[in-house]
């Protein structure tokens, strides 16, 4: 059976029922645990997903992340140099990146993506070496390209002025346009699993997060994003595809960061519903080597 994923980050459930957006629920909808991890971090979170492991346990956690990243910014000739440097002084933080992000020899936000032994185990690998057509959109951990510089952008806005968090937040919205533009042509060319990832609204959440006004904010982007997926779940329900909208996890307002459960809702009834976030892997395959 054909499968169409919408992956939208920090997604929370209880704001999904608190404000009846009922948009993102389709015939079955719940939410899943994600505390078992130690950190709530999106790439990792999204590697779990994809490969239905505990990848912190198979050497993809928060301190090989940055590693990996630091040297997937650099260019070749350097990466020796990086590690020299680790072997030497450990994880003790010299404060050039930034000089060398000047110079242009490191990139400023390279794309966060696992290494190949974890990559070959993700449920798209596995549907792409069955000859099946994929359609994989800016998948964190994955083959992630813009997701990295628009984490760091949101990151440096968090505290600017409420005009400039607007503007960037059009251009999120602009962005995820195009990525559901470009996932629904996939469903149209009859593409066998098409996922498509948002950095929303997690970001949303990072930037609109004081006073009434902000969580106003909040709300109307929501609600952008509810009526955004339609078309896509409309198209897909004509064409016969089984729809997953997932997040990874969910963001708690009052703490301001990520809560320990996701959303989830899907278009037919799953064998099984998903509890954690380890569920997902199954539910996918399930649906997609039928």
């Amino acid at each position: 059976m054909k499968v169409l994923i919408i992956g939208l980050d920090g997604l929370e459930p209880n704001l999904v029922e608190k404000w009846r957006i009922e948009g993102f629920k389709q015939k079955i909808h719940g939410r899943h645990y994600v505390g078992s991890l130690r950190t709530l971090y999106t790439p990792i979170l999204w590697a779990c997903i994809l490969t239905g492991m505990d990848v912190t346990k198979h050497g993809y956690d928060s301190r090989s992340l940055r590693v990996k990243r630091a040297l997937d910014g650099l260019p070749g000739p350097l990466r020796p140099l990086y590690r020299l440097r680790l072997k030497l002084l450990g994880g003790k933080n010299l404060h050039l990146r930034s000089l060398m992000v000047k110079l242009k020899l490191a990139k400023a936000y390279p794309p966060i993506i696992m290494p190949q032994h974890l990559i070959e185990k993700t449920f798209i690998e596995k549907a792409k070496r069955q000859g099946l057509r994929v359609e994989a959109i800016e998948v964190p951990s994955y083959n992630e390209d813009r997701n990295a510089t628009y984490r760091g952008m949101c990151a440096k806005h968090a505290l600017a002025p409420l005009s400039e968090k607007k503007s960037l937040l059009e251009e999120l919205v602009e962005d995820a346009h195009q990525r559901i533009e470009r996932s629904m042509q996939a469903i149209r060319d009859s593409y066998d699993l098409v996922f498509v990832y948002l950095p929303l609204p997690d970001l949303a959440h990072h930037m609109f997060f004081r006073g009434l006004k902000e969580l106003i904010l909040l709300r109307a982007h929501y609600g952008v994003l509810e009526s955004m997926i339609q078309p896509l779940l409309k198209l897909a329900s004509e064409r016969g595809y089984f729809s997953l909208i997932i997040s990874d996890h969910g963001f708690d307002i009052k703490k301001y960061y990520h809560s320990e459960y996701g959303f989830w809702s899907m278009s037919h009834k799953p064998p099984k519903e998903p509890q954690t976030i380890f569920d997902i892997y199954d539910i996918v395959t399930s649906f997609l080597f039928r």
